[in-house]
């Protein structure tokens, strides 16, 4: 089974003055109506608008949620064959509480999305698709990235048994121990993300330099290209992302490591697998590296940002039985990213 992953960043904000000819697709250019109020979201929010952000964990019935969960049905209208089967996750600090009312919004099964598509079209204007879904679920994250490294071909080891997996996410770090038999719900926790890496670099920043109001997502782009102008200085932030990733590890990670795992725990595992778009940082691989060098292999799964989505299409089509109109849907706080049939 061959699977396709998109993304966009979860982002949006009020739309207001000209947007035409803004972007040269619909992924690039989605600008929505929800509750009487049109939107820019994902790369349009952030090209075109001054302060594209959202709530970190929204709640379903908040209208972040609506607004990202729209936008991504709409990216799967004309691709997907309808009606959906959809599979969305949550984290594990969120699920017990969050998981219900999703499910609730989920039963209504028929949405309407209204939007408009003069950003990439030339002769574009204001539309309306209607989705219905066949079935759904939604399970927690960390089942997702479990389920995408045992079914996704992405990892190393063709049979990936007893490990465990670690998930950066922005929000919430999350992990634990999966075995044949399921996840060891002992080994399972939920942390803080990388969030908590990008405030500690703010204030840090703060100190010597006016940043002009970033909001926190614009430094978090920031901190991924390791630089930022800020009054038409460039400013290197190679050496301070350095120290606030090895502080969030030390402080953070590790400590819920030596809570959750014991010595027989890593007797039990092949790997160490590491999920989630806070991975991609080099500096929190090395930290990894270091910690378990010489007792337990530490791998970076392939496209560690999608294994989450990847899992939650597989279980997808287990619900409806089909491939073609299976969606894994990862509405996460710092990109939403939607896993389909490659065919489809």
């Amino acid at each position: 089974m061959s699977t396709h992953s998109f993304s966009f960043p979860s982002v949006f904000e009020a739309a207001y003055g000209n947007t035409e000819n803004t972007a040269a697709s619909l992924l690039t250019g989605m600008k929505v109506k929800v509750d009487g109020q049109w939107y820019l979201v994902g790369d349009l929010a952030k090209k075109n608008g001054i302060d594209a952000q959202r709530v970190i964990n929204a709640a379903p019935d908040q209208l972040d949620f609506e607004i990202l969960f729209k936008s991504a049905l709409l990216n799967c209208a004309e691709t997907v064959e309808k009606p959906f089967n959809i599979t969305l996750g949550l984290p594990y600090s969120t699920y017990n509480a969050y998981r219900q009312p999703l499910l609730r919004m989920l039963e209504q099964r028929y949405f309407t999305v209204d939007y408009n598509n003069e950003t990439y079209k030339h002769e574009g204007g204001v539309r309306s698709i209607n989705i219905e879904l066949k079935s759904f679920d939604v399970i927690p994250e960390i089942v997702g990235a479990v389920i995408g490294i045992k079914k996704g071909n992405l990892v190393t080891d063709s049979n990936p048994r007893n490990f465990i997996v670690i998930s950066l996410g922005y929000g919430t770090a999350e992990g634990g121990m999966a075995t044949d038999d399921g996840l060891v719900q002992r080994t399972c926790f939920s942390a803080r993300g990388m969030r908590y890496v990008v405030n500690n670099a703010q204030r840090e920043l703060s100190k010597l330099h006016y940043l002009d109001m970033k909001n926190e997502f614009q430094l978090n782009d920031s901190l991924v290209k390791g630089f930022m102008i800020a009054h038409r200085k460039r400013i290197d932030l190679r050496d301070i992302r350095r120290e606030v990733l090895t502080q969030y590890y030390k402080q953070v990670i590790s400590p819920n490591f030596r809570s959750h795992f014991t010595d027989q725990d890593f007797e039990r595992c092949t790997a160490i697998y590491l999920v989630g778009g806070g991975i991609l940082f080099n500096e929190l691989r090395e930290q990894f590296e270091e910690e378990f060098n010489g007792f337990l292999p530490v791998e970076v799964v392939s496209e560690p940002q999608n294994v989450a989505s990847v899992g939650y299409f597989h279980h997808a089509a287990s619900l409806g039985g089909s491939v073609s109109n299976s969606i894994g849907l990862d509405i996460g706080n710092s990109s939403t990213i939607v896993t389909v049939n490659r065919n489809g």
